[in-house]
């Protein structure tokens, strides 16, 4: 998904405002147990293609990443709800025709580096006891499924997530089911 700068900052605002704005009907440990943080990547990719025949000579781009992470508690009652939300943003610092490729920004159909690109999305989730169910936007990190963290922006994955942990040795028991997975390296057209 293409952001422009004033998606940008509805979109945050908007997630921020409903995030807040939710504060007047929910219990205390919703909020006190709420928390937000934002994190910011710089990411550099040189390229050096030496071998004869290359199409170019090398690849470089350079990029800022964003990523705000917004988790609320759970409300009281025996089933508690909650809700999370996540917002990535990449943006161009340096590259330009000839030296992108690097897979660190999205091209558009002529084969330019995107200036702008990110994701955002929601999380409803609800705990019984020891046991929590995730739906949406996820990022887990279990022996079957975990995101990958290493380049620009981490992928996430839609879909849902229940996790109970059992009283034996702290243990935790996962199922996840994914509608879809998605990178955060979407193809852009322009």
């Amino acid at each position: 998904m293409q952001l422009k700068p004033a998606s940008r900052t509805f979109l945050l605002s908007s997630l921020a405002a409903a995030i807040l704005g939710m504060s007047n009907t929910a219990s205390a440990a919703f909020i006190e147990d709420s928390k937000a943080s934002i994190d910011l990547r710089n990411f550099y990719m040189n390229r050096d293609f030496r071998q004869s025949g290359a199409a170019q000579s090398k690849a470089e781009e350079w990029a800022q990443g964003f990523m705000l992470k917004m988790e609320t508690g759970y409300t009281e009652g025996p089933v508690g709800f909650g809700l999370d939300a996540i917002g990535l943003l990449g943006v161009k610092l340096d590259s330009g025709s000839g030296r992108g490729g690097t897979g660190l920004l999205p091209r558009s159909a002529s084969g330019e580096p995107a200036d702008d690109y990110g994701t955002a999305g929601l999380t409803a989730k609800a705990k019984l006891s020891a046991t929590t169910l995730h739906v949406g936007t996820l990022q887990p990190v279990i022996p079957v499924l975990m995101r990958n963290d290493s380049r620009l922006l981490p992928n996430i994955y839609r879909g849902a997530w229940l996790q109970s942990k059992t009283s034996q040795a702290s243990r935790w028991i996962s199922a996840c089911w994914i509608a879809r997975a998605t990178a955060t390296l979407p193809t852009t057209k322009r």
